[in-house]
C-alpha cells in the first residue's frame, strides 16, 4: 500500500496548504478529492490480489448517497453516525453532506466531529477520511486554503484506527451503524452460534454491530447478496430477526465491475419487533413449485466419491442438452448412493443475475435411475407425471422466472429454497 500512502499525503497537503489556491483550481481539485478519485487510485497503485485480501473496495457515490438517505431518514435529533469499516470514509462524507453547517469551519468540524465515528484496520485510509471529512466541511463552508488552525489530527477524533471485530474492540456507541465490511472469508469464532469453519466476514460485522448497538438503534448496510439469500446463511438470518426488525432488504445489483459481488441494501432496527421463530414465518407460504416436486441437489461429488456400487446412467451439467429432453443416458458411473427415477427436471446451479435465463433446464425421462452430479438441482414431480415436468420446464423458461429469481436471489447458485419457493405462473 505504499504507492497509496504518498496519494494520501497529497491530500493531507491540500488539507494543511499555507498558500491560497485559487477558486478555479479549488473546485477542481475537491470535485475528484470528494469523488471518485480515492477508489481510482486504489485500483491503479495496489494489485488486485491484494484489494480482496484486504477487503478493501470503497464504495461508490450511488451506493453511498443510497446508505445515506436510508441512514439519516430516521426521527432521531443528532444522531451519532458509526462506520466500523470506514475505508477512506465514502458512507461517514455522503452522510455529512446531510449534516448542518455551523457558523464556521471550525464550528462545523467540531459539530461533525461529535456525529462521526468510526475505524478502519488501514491508518493510511483513516487518515485518508479525516482529510476529506475536512475538505467537504470547507467545501460547504465556502472557505478555502489556508484552512490552519482548525485542519489538525485533532478533527473527528472518534474515527481511528482499531479492528472492528477484535474482542477487546467495543463500538461507538452509535445511534445509526453505517457499513460496508469486507466480503471476504474468514473464520467463525468460537462463540459464533450461527456457523462454524469459514463464514464471510459480512456476516460477523452485522452480528457484531447488532449486539454492540442499543435498543431502538438502526442497522443500515451494503452486504453480499449471498447473506440475503444464499443457503448457507438461514442461520445467520434467522439469528440475525430474532433481536430486532429487517426493515428492508432491497438489491441493488453488481457492487461494481472489479469486485464482481451482487449487494443488497440491509435495513435494521434493534429490538423494536417481535422475534420470529424462524425463517420461514419471514416469507409467505408458497403454494407453487414446492407443492408439485420434491427439489434436491444432485448428490455426485466426482472427484470425491469413489466409483463403488453398481454401474448406473450419470448426467453432469456439460452432458445434458439445455431446454430438452434426455431420454438416452450414454454416460455410466459406478455409485452406492441416492438415484433419481425418471421422469424428473435438472436445473444449472450455476446461474448469473441478469445474464439471461436464471434456470436453465433439461427434461429426463428414461426408465433406470440415475446417478446426477451436484452441479444440478432435480426436481422430481410428486404426481411421477411427464406432463407436470414439461409444465415446469415452460415456466422456467419464461421471463416471469428470470425476474422473479433476480429478486429472489443474487448469488451465483441457485438454491433448492428459491426453486420450492417460485411460484407457479398460470400465464408463464
Amino acid at each position: 500500500m505504499k504507492n497509496f500512502a504518498e496519494y494520501v499525503d497529497s491530500i493531507r497537503e491540500l488539507v494543511q496548504s499555507r498558500r491560497s489556491i485559487s477558486p478555479s483550481e479549488w473546485r477542481e481539485r475537491l470535485a475528484v478529492c470528494l469523488d471518485g478519485e480515492p477508489h481510482r487510485v486504489l485500483r491503479e497503485r495496489v494489485p488486485q490480489p491484494e484489494l480482496r485480501q484486504q477487503g478493501a473496495y470503497f464504495t461508490g457515490p450511488k451506493l453511498a448517497r443510497r446508505v445515506a438517505t436510508t441512514a439519516t431518514g430516521g426521527s432521531e435529533i443528532a444522531p451519532v453516525y458509526h462506520d466500523p469499516a470506514c475505508g477512506a470514509g465514502d458512507l461517514l462524507l455522503a452522510i455529512a453532506r446531510r449534516l448542518i453547517c455551523q457558523r464556521n469551519l471550525a464550528a462545523t468540524l467540531n459539530a461533525w466531529g461529535a456525529q462521526l465515528s468510526g475505524c478502519d484496520l488501514s491508518a493510511d485510509f483513516v487518515r485518508l477520511a479525516k482529510a476529506r471529512l475536512t475538505l467537504l466541511a470547507a467545501q460547504r463552508c465556502r472557505v478555502r486554503p489556508p484552512l490552519d488552525p482548525v485542519a489538525s489530527d485533532d478533527v473527528f477524533p472518534n474515527i481511528v484506527v482499531a479492528d472492528s471485530l477484535a474482542s477487546s474492540q467495543r463500538w461507538a456507541s452509535g445511534d445509526v451503524i453505517v457499513m460496508n465490511p469486507p466480503f471476504g472469508y474468514t473464520s467463525a469464532p468460537r462463540d459464533c452460534t450461527w456457523a462454524a469453519g469459514r463464514v464471510n466476514t459480512a456476516a460477523l460485522f452485522v452480528d457484531r454491530a447488532i449486539h454492540d448497538v442499543s435498543d431502538g438503534g438502526r442497522i443500515v448496510a451494503l452486504l453480499p447478496d449471498v447473506l440475503r439469500s444464499g443457503s448457507r446463511y438461514v442461520a445467520w438470518r434467522e439469528a440475525t430477526r430474532a433481536l430486532g426488525c429487517v426493515i428492508r432488504e432491497t438489491p441493488l445489483g453488481l457492487f461494481d465491475p472489479c469486485a464482481d459481488v451482487d449487494v443488497y441494501l440491509f435495513h435494521f432496527e434493534k429490538n423494536t419487533c417481535q422475534p420470529t421463530s424462524g425463517e420461514a414465518r419471514s416469507r409467505k407460504p408458497t403454494f407453487g413449485v414446492g407443492k408439485r416436486f420434491q427439489v434436491h441437489v444432485g448428490p455426485v461429488v466426482p472427484h470425491r466419491h469413489a466409483e463403488e456400487g453398481p454401474a448406473v446412467p450419470y448426467i453432469h451439467a456439460r452432458s445434458l442438452p439445455p431446454w430438452g429432453e434426455c431420454a438416452d443416458l450414454q454416460e455410466t458411473r459406478r455409485f452406492s448412493g441416492r438415484v433419481f427415477n425418471p421422469p424428473f427436471v435438472t436445473v444449472r446451479r450455476t446461474s448469473r443475475p441478469n445474464a439471461g435465463r436464471r434456470a436453465v433446464a433439461t427434461l429426463v425421462l428414461g426408465t433406470d435411475p440415475v446417478a446426477v452430479e451436484n452441479h444440478l438441482i432435480v426436481l422430481l414431480p410428486k404426481d411421477g407425471n411427464v406432463q407436470t415436468c414439461r409444465q415446469l420446464v415452460r415456466r422456467l423458461r419464461s421471463a416471469k422466472t428470470d425476474t422473479w429469481l433476480d429478486s429472489r436471489l443474487r448469488c451465483r447458485h441457485l438454491t433448492t429454497a428459491a426453486l420450492a419457493e417460485m411460484p407457479w405462473w398460470y400465464k408463464p
